[in-house]
């Protein structure tokens, strides 16, 4: 049984939201990986809905951060929404949420610069 569920929703021309309920761990980072890499593109955007997400161990932090480094690198936009708090926790622990953008609502990630 997948601990995460994972949903993709395009929202224009190399914009998406993806929506994350459960726990991202070590059994479900690779495959998140696989699925999310290819979404971030030059000079577009990707907001990870994270309102249900109630888990985030290493290997899922492993996954933010790289997707945060790959978005980056090619000049996209990635937003993570609404972390859960045991999630917001993970991210202030490690000093990932210096590098790891939040928003409060999918709207403000969308929008934001």
């Amino acid at each position: 049984m997948d601990r995460l569920a994972v949903a993709v929703a395009p929202d224009g021309p190399g914009r998406f939201v993806v929506t994350l309920a459960g726990e991202l761990d070590l059994a479900a980072a690779d495959g998140f990986w696989a699925e999310l890499q290819p979404l971030i593109e030059p000079a577009g955007m990707v907001v990870l809905d994270g309102t249900e997400l109630s888990f985030l161990d290493s290997s899922g932090l492993r996954v933010l951060l790289l997707a945060t480094a790959r978005a980056k690198e090619v000049g996209a936009r990635l937003r993570l929404v609404a972390p859960h708090r045991a999630v917001r926790r993970t991210l202030e622990l490690t000093g990932a949420d210096d590098l790891v953008t939040t928003c409060s609502t999918v709207d403000e990630a969308l929008v934001a610069d």
